[in-house]
């Protein structure tokens, strides 16, 4: 007999339906075991406990995942404030084209790290830093600006990590390995 089991209350329906009419959550097709004798059903209830233990665990981000939009927008536009605040501090003098570099540097060095780390674990159910779908929704576009922030929070809707972190990862580093050349040549 076919049936379909709930992955969240374990509930089995045998009728042709896509969500369990307990909790509401999509159904997939399983193999129900027909039970015969009261050995049997020890046994098939070990089996199905058994099966639940091995289902992988998701993370309580994509869990509950529905992206920000008006937090994405405030990311998106305090990335932008915060890099034309650099630019306007880096035109006064010298001084301020020094402070330009370091907070350069800086903010490159925190979105590598926000990339490497911060965003994988979120698709992970033992190490998650936030389970707040508004404050990692800014926090992809402040870090990851509109091109990279977009994926990351297109990946959480999915439920698949991508690798666009891992192509942010090396665009950061090649800027900084960049960057260091470039000012190693201007200040020298």
């Amino acid at each position: 007999m076919s049936g379909k089991t709930c992955t969240t209350c374990g509930a089995v329906i045998h009728e042709d339906e896509k969500n369990c009419p307990q909790c509401g959550t999509a159904l997939i097709a399983t193999s129900v075991p027909t039970i015969s004798t009261p050995d049997e059903a020890g046994t098939a209830a070990h089996n199905i406990s058994s099966s639940k233990a091995s289902t992988p665990a998701i993370s309580r981000v994509l869990a509950n995942w529905k992206t920000s939009v008006g937090a994405s927008i405030g990311g998106f536009f305090a990335f932008l404030a915060l890099g034309r605040s650099i630019e306007l501090v880096s035109s006064t003098s010298y001084g301020g084209f020094l402070l330009y570099l370091i907070a350069s540097f800086i903010w490159i060095t925190c979105s590598i790290c926000y990339a490497s780390s911060f965003y994988p674990s979120l698709f992970r159910a033992d190490s998650q830093y936030s389970a707040s779908s508004a404050f990692i929704s800014f926090m992809n576009l402040f870090f990851g600006g509109i091109i990279f922030g977009c994926l990351w929070n297109s990946n959480l809707t999915k439920g698949a990590k991508g690798i666009s972190y891992i192509v942010y990862v090396i665009i950061g580093v090649i800027e900084l390995v960049i960057g260091f050349v470039v000012t190693a040549s201007v200040l020298l």
